[in-house]
């Protein structure tokens, strides 16, 4: 498999004896997707067919390069992104661990839009994907992320929602 020699990891000849070839009929044949397993998995799907939808249907997640993207880490195990594409933006907060609480919440990335505030477009914690709902993160008093959960913010009139 001299085409996976660029590949430090699996340099080794034991390991690359233990690898299936990519251009075995019967690999391609075991990767195949099993059309049954969404019902099977009818949360997960649901999560990847919403995630595949915001990415194409969205103006900032679909302007992919175009668009500027600036990104901070807010904990151990949470962090943002902020993406922005002409005068439209998005925020995704992703936090890897236990509830994220921020007071005050000093990161410059999480400032609302200009006229705005922050809504939630989009939840990892929808009940259709086994979740338990999403409340907005920005509060009165801090910012409460979810743990274990990630959340995608849409800018909204000040006071307003979607």
């Amino acid at each position: 498999m001299e085409f996976l020699s660029q590949f430090t990891n699996v340099a080794s000849q034991e390991i690359i004896d233990s690898l299936d070839s990519p251009a075995a009929l019967n690999t391609f044949e075991r990767s195949r997707l099993n059309l049954e397993e969404r019902q099977k998995h009818g949360r997960i799907y649901a999560l990847h067919r919403d995630l595949i939808r915001l990415r194409r249907e969205d103006a900032v997640f679909s302007a992919g390069a175009s668009s500027f993207i600036d990104g901070a880490v807010l904990g151990a195990e949470g962090f943002v992104i902020r993406y922005l594409h002409g005068d439209d933006e998005r925020l995704l907060l992703v936090n890897l661990g236990r509830e994220l609480r921020l007071r005050p919440a000093p990161e410059p990335l999480l400032a609302p839009p200009q006229g705005g505030v922050w809504k939630v477009a989009w939840s990892s914690e929808k009940p259709e994907y086994g979740g338990s709902g999403y409340s907005e993160p920005e509060t009165e008093n801090f910012w409460r992320i979810l743990g274990h959960a990630a959340v995608v913010l849409v800018p909204a009139p000040n006071g307003g929602g979607l």
